[in-house]
């Protein structure tokens, strides 16, 4: 059984720094649903589709990574296991953001952090949010103490590495990477799935392939696919539905 130290988690642990990006994953895909329904601009409307479909599956990846962990530790995640399957694949239902699969990636959060002994999830939200909103001067004013206590503070550093060396989590900057290798993933999937369909009639594969050249920003080339797969296929709704996708904004 895990037993938690006298030494409460914080944002540096794996665990609870891979809930805090799953937790940061959901804010954005909120953030591209409200966007979704703000707008009558198609470009933006596909555009904001298009990032919460992106960030989606990673929420989960970040959720399973902190269960690995904490399963690791010994703690308990059965409740979490139990949700875990009938996760939703993808953020979206038709042409709208799914709710309930974020409210499911929020229950899988919750269950996780009651896993997650030792971790004070307010004081984690209050630093990370200071941390934001802080003005430079005070940051400076943080400096100067620091050089008076130079020695304690350097005391203070050497022991918490010793006991938890990961990395402290940026949840902006690790969002905005995350964003970054999903775009590059999806680059090599539409090469691998070009290379596949070639001129077969595969629903599913075509399905998938301009679906995922939209979400890449090319629609023209989604057009240009959708127009021959239906010509040399027959009609097929989905193909249909994505190769007439709005051009993105410039």
């Amino acid at each position: 059984m895990y037993r938690d130290t006298a030494n409460a988690l914080d944002e540096h642990d794996r665990a609870v720094g891979a809930i805090l990006i799953g937790e940061a994953l959901i804010d954005a895909v909120e953030s591209a649903a409200v966007r979704t329904r703000a707008t009558d601009a198609p470009h933006q409307r596909w555009r904001a589709f298009a990032e919460a479909n992106d960030a989606y599956p990673e929420i989960w990846r970040h959720l399973d990574r902190a269960r690995k962990v904490l399963a690791n530790r010994g703690a308990n995640t059965a409740a979490y296991d139990e949700l875990r399957p009938h996760a939703a694949k993808s953020a979206s239902r038709g042409d709208s953001i799914d709710r309930s699969a974020l409210d499911d990636a929020k229950r899988a959060i919750e269950e996780l952090k009651l896993a997650v002994p030792g971790a004070d999830w307010d004081a984690i939200e209050a630093r990370t949010a200071g941390l934001v909103s802080a003005p430079l001067s005070r940051r400076r004013q943080r400096i100067v103490v620091a050089s008076v206590v130079g020695a304690v503070l350097l005391a203070v550093l050497a022991w918490f590495a010793a006991i938890v060396p990961a990395k402290k989590v940026d949840r902006r900057e690790a969002m905005r990477d995350e964003l970054a290798q999903i775009a590059q993933q999806r680059k090599v999937k539409i090469d691998e799935l070009r290379g596949t369909l070639g001129q077969r009639c595969e629903p599913s594969q075509a399905h998938d392939l301009v679906k995922l050249l939209v979400l890449d920003g090319r629609t023209e080339d989604a057009r240009d696919f959708g127009t021959d797969y239906i010509q040399r296929c027959g009609e097929d709704s989905v193909v249909d539905h994505w190769a007439h996708a709005p051009r993105p904004g410039h």
